[in-house]
């Protein structure tokens, strides 16, 4: 009887086991299934004279092989920490903040398991490297979140008083306590600001939420990775576009295959998996239609490189 029910037992880990590493394998997400047959309504034209420039603020290092399903497992990973600095004549934007100057604290908060899975590699906070480009970081009048986890708003704290732009959704899942951490220690401290979309369609995207009103400018929801997680379009004068995608997925294959995060990634990270790849199908279907627009996951080091940073602009 112990023979068999320890048989049992092995036969249950094995399974486990296997459907563990299958988990990794390579599978792109069914588009056909997750369509969203939205008609593409392009936005107004922009009608003021902006720029964007990227602020890298740190790295973590890990393997491709939990970046994406079909990621290799022997190949070093490097996820991306920045924010991107809009220029406006309104007022400058921040589009996250990156790792901050008490990074090394907020580590610290991170589960057990993804700083066993990763490591950390600190740059100059956002802050600071605006003060060394002659920038004056009071001049951030907004900072608009793509969602809430630590190593978006690590930088929140070297802005005091910034006017932090969020949707109500988002709000209401740091209030429920969806994601203990560093967010659970800041919000009351935070000047938020929430804001709805509208049902204006933009592109394949049935709201939006144009923040300066002349089209440079325009967030998009993206749920899934959050309640609240958002993308963020910046459109340049000289017919540039930008589209910042947070975390809904790690790196530009999750986009462009499509492929999602493996299942233990998803279950350290996600919250909706079904809007994660309804969402993620609805980006993978603008690029189709765009392949000139750069689209931006928040942890993509390799497309952050591509793009201008200080002293640098994006014009």
């Amino acid at each position: 009887m112990v023979k068999r029910a320890l048989g049992v037992l092995v036969f249950l880990v094995a399974v486990l086991v296997g459907l563990l590493v299958y988990s990794f394998t390579p599978k792109t997400l069914d588009v056909e299934a997750y369509k969203s047959g939205a008609s593409f309504v392009p936005g107004i034209k922009p009608s003021a004279e902006v720029s964007l420039t990227l602020l890298n603020t740190g790295m973590m290092i890990s393997k491709e092989l939990f970046t994406y399903r079909g990621g290799s497992p022997g190949k070093t990973y490097e996820s991306g920490m920045a924010a991107a600095l809009v220029r406006h004549p309104k007022g400058d934007l921040l589009i996250d903040a990156g790792f901050g100057r008490n990074v090394d604290l907020h580590v610290d908060r991170m589960p057990a398991l993804m700083q066993w899975l990763a490591s950390y590699v600190k740059e100059v906070p956002a802050a600071d490297q605006m003060q060394r480009a002659g920038i004056d970081p009071r001049s951030i009048k907004q900072v608009i979140l793509t969602h809430s986890h630590w190593d978006h708003i690590s930088g929140l704290e070297d802005f005091p008083g910034v006017e932090v732009l969020m949707p109500p959704a988002e709000l209401e899942f740091i209030r429920l306590r969806r994601m203990p951490g560093l967010i659970d220690e800041m919000i009351d401290k935070l000047n938020v600001r929430t804001f709805n979309f509208t049902e204006k369609p933009y592109e394949n995207f049935s709201s939006s939420y144009d923040l300066f009103g002349d089209g440079t400018v325009v967030a998009v929801p993206l749920p899934g990775h959050t309640d609240g997680s958002l993308g963020v379009f910046v459109n340049l004068p000289s017919g540039k576009r930008f589209f910042f995608t947070g975390d809904l997925t790690w790196s530009e294959e999750g986009l462009t295959l499509p492929a999602e995060r493996p299942w233990l990634a998803r279950r350290l990270v996600d919250y909706g998996e079904e809007d994660v790849r309804r969402s993620i199908v609805r980006v993978h279907e603008l690029l189709k239609k765009y392949p000139e627009m750069i689209v931006v996951p928040a942890h993509d080091r390799r497309i952050h490189e591509s793009i201008a940073s200080l002293p640098k602009y994006e014009q």
